[in-house]
């Protein structure tokens, strides 16, 4: 590893690290989770010092210098007036996780209609903080959970590539109708899209779509439903919607794959994350409690 994470100054706004070894200040960028093209404009902003001053991509440091990092932010919080507040349940400098609830859109689709974003910019500016956040990751709108949210513009390719790269565990609740058998853990099968209806996917014969893994855990049986622990192995569109259904046990109040309609909706829940944060490479494990549908 290039560097040491020291920590957030000047009330989160500047970022510290240390260089372990001999590199170019582009080296070190790069190290840290920048991509080219936000480390070329984080040096043309001058946002990359150390004691000297500003640093250039070429600027050589050696082992022990001390470089910072001036995080670019809106000068006016960019709100939507009206927003409810999100609940947040973690956040740094650069990142922060928050719970989606049920029925809205992580990302807006061009129809006024509230999202996750308003709401955790309503919480950012209730909090006095400006960010831009931009969701590194999406659920489907009547899955409630865990959605995680970029906050720099210079680090977002870290959080991009973290997601893309899967190098985190995704755990969820799932509810299924039927008694879902203890000895099936895992669900291997390739998953593409539905020639006769763009809104689903469906599994596909080997060979075909996009290979997808579920790891499956049976938590508890009652009648005739099954409450699992769902962890995925891959981040397929619908996966786990897609694979419960083709083994016969489709998610609960989840119309579009044959699952029973139900008054308390689909259930589906983004239960927890744990990944080595990209930028100051501590472990973290984000949970939420399970929803009361769940417990009811």
């Amino acid at each position: 590893m290039l560097y040491e994470f020291l920590g957030e100054k000047d009330d989160a706004s500047r970022l510290e690290f240390r260089a372990l070894e001999d590199c170019t200040a582009l080296d070190l960028a790069l190290g840290a989770g920048m991509s080219r093209r936000s480390s070329a404009r984080a040096f043309q902003r001058g946002e990359l010092a150390r004691a000297g001053g500003a640093l250039a991509p070429s600027s050589r440091l050696v082992a022990g210098d001390v470089v910072s990092v001036a995080l670019a932010r809106p000068t006016v919080a960019p709100a939507v007036p009206g927003a409810s507040p999100a609940t947040i349940i973690y956040r740094d400098s650069v990142c922060l996780a928050a719970e989606k609830p049920a029925g809205i859109l992580v990302h807006g689709d061009g129809t006024g209609a509230p999202t996750l974003t308003d709401s955790v910019l309503a919480s950012l500016a209730r909090r006095g903080a400006l960010a831009n956040p931009q969701a590194v990751q999406r659920l489907d709108v009547d899955t409630t959970g865990i959605v995680l949210f970029s906050l720099s513009e210079e680090f977002q390719p870290a959080f991009d590539a973290l997601v893309a790269g899967h190098a985190m565990r995704k755990r969820y609740l799932a509810e299924v109708s039927g008694r879902f058998p203890g000895d099936v853990t895992t669900i291997e099968a390739p998953i593409g899209r539905d020639r006769h209806d763009a809104h689903r996917m469906r599994v596909c014969r080997p060979g075909q779509g996009q290979p997808a893994l579920t790891r499956v855990r049976v938590l508890e049986r009652r009648g005739n439903r099954t409450l699992l622990l769902v962890e995925l192995g891959t981040g397929r569109r619908h996966q786990i919607r897609v694979h419960l259904s083709s083994a016969g046990f489709p998610i609960v109040g989840d119309a579009l794959y044959g699952g029973d309609r139900d008054a308390r909706g689909l259930m589906l829940h983004a239960l927890e994350e744990e990944f080595d944060h990209p930028v100051t490479a501590a472990h973290v494990l984000l949970r939420t409690k399970a929803p009361e549908r769940f417990r009811a």
